[in-house]
């Protein structure tokens, strides 16, 4: 009988351990992130982009430059001064101080702009993405 009472006891705590460990302690990621994280890599990647890759620009003025990312982004840069090479460049891109690509929301950086006569380069004040607000007041300013 005490054999029997035995292996029925652990038969029941072995049917019951998956349970008791499904309910166990949950990873919390997003206290994980904000304990030890000021950047999340998804926020920094939703504010940078590559400036090889620039799909269209706009300028508006003579110091501010709209640019549309390969991946959708819309960034205005300000630039320090007037670009005189805007206006001949058939291809710009846009690289950091630092000699990276990867262009971030808030960077200063400089803007290549590739003409017949040879590269321009114009030093640029500030870079911001567009948040929907900024792209949709945009667009209907443009419509007119």
């Amino acid at each position: 009988m005490k054999p029997v009472l035995i292996v029925l006891g652990a038969a029941l705590a072995l049917s019951s351990a998956p349970v008791m460990a499904q309910e166990g302690q949950r990873f919390d990621f997003a206290a994980q992130d904000q304990a030890y994280s000021n950047d999340r890599p998804g926020d920094k990647a939703m504010r940078c982009f590559d400036g090889r890759f620039i799909t269209g620009a706009n300028r508006s003025g003579d110091k501010t430059l709209y640019v549309q990312t390969n991946v959708g982004g819309i960034y205005r840069l300000r630039m320090t001064k007037d670009c005189d090479g805007l206006n001949d460049a058939q291809k710009i891109s846009v690289r950091a101080h630092d000699g990276s690509d990867l262009i971030c929301s808030g960077d200063s950086a400089e803007m290549v702009a590739r003409t017949a006569a040879g590269a321009r380069h114009c030093p640029i004040a500030d870079v911001r993405r567009l948040n929907p607000g900024g792209v949709s007041a945009l667009a209907t300013a443009t419509k007119r």
